[in-house]
């Protein structure tokens, strides 16, 4: 009993300490992201912005290959709905507050739409981890030809979408709000892996159908987890239309998707 009590209090001063050096590491971060405009170089700065918004993009790959054992290609389609959400609104309805609400909204909402549908398609009962990779591998795939095949006006085709209205905002500006989603999102991330649920992932990684004779839905689990990330990189990709002025077929392709899993 003095053993077992023993060894819960070392596993809680653990935490404990885990926990410290987790938020001592978010303000590190935050003081970078409040800093970081006034003493890194225009071109730097450029960089890291673009570098933050793939990072948001990374970090839902994170959650679903590591923890939960899927391995996606599709986070790239994901991104480029929400992109091509802003570029459309933003080239064709124009752009102001309502239009930029519209935006994001509709490209949530349309990533979350395929997250689900692809979840639905890959995870039926028995579905291999290889067979999973290939429906993934195949989104990116799908939604760069209907970027083709659509009228060159509407989408512009292989040339994109440039030079659309956009947010007036400072260099500055967008370094903070890149840095500081990738703050959000990862303490998001972090507090969610390290609960119980978080468990869960890691048990159904580990073994699914043990999972399932439990009663755990892991179908369900799955697809919502799908869903959350397509919905993160979709708001990803929203801001780097909105920063960048610029959206292509090539931020929704299976390169970059690939790009998302190396990193």
């Amino acid at each position: 009993m003095v053993f077992q009590m023993n060894s819960k209090g070392e596993k809680a001063g653990i935490n404990r300490k885990k926990s410290l050096f987790f938020w001592l590491v978010v303000f590190l971060a935050a003081l970078f992201v409040m800093v970081g405009p006034y003493v890194l170089d225009r071109y730097t700065v450029n960089i890291l912005i673009r570098s933050f918004l793939y990072a948001v993009a990374v970090l839902t790959v994170d959650v679903l290959w590591g923890y939960t054992g899927i391995l996606t290609f599709g986070q790239s389609a994901f991104f480029g709905i929400g992109a091509y959400a802003a570029g459309l609104m933003f080239t064709h309805i124009g752009f102001g507050p309502g239009e930029a609400l519209v935006a994001i909204i509709l490209g949530v909402g349309v990533a979350m739409a395929v997250a689900w549908l692809v979840g639905w398609v890959s995870f039926w009962h028995r579905a291999t981890p290889f067979y999973v990779a290939v429906i993934t591998l195949v989104l990116p795939i799908i939604v760069v030809q209907l970027l083709y095949s659509n009228p060159q006006k509407l989408t512009g085709s292989s040339s994109g979408l440039v030079g659309f209205p956009s947010f007036f905002l400072s260099v500055e500006g967008w370094f903070w709000i890149a840095g500081g989603l990738v703050i959000i999102f990862t303490t998001i991330a972090w507090q969610f892996v390290n609960s119980n649920f978080g468990k869960v992932l890691i048990a159904i990684r580990e073994n699914e159908d043990r999972c399932l004779y439990l009663g755990i839905n892991t179908t369900r689990i799955k697809t919502g987890l799908l869903m959350a990330g397509a919905a993160i990189a979709a708001i990803a990709g929203y801001c780097y239309a909105g920063f960048t002025v610029v959206v292509a077929p090539e931020i929704a392709g299976f390169v970059f998707g690939t790009e998302l899993v190396i990193y």
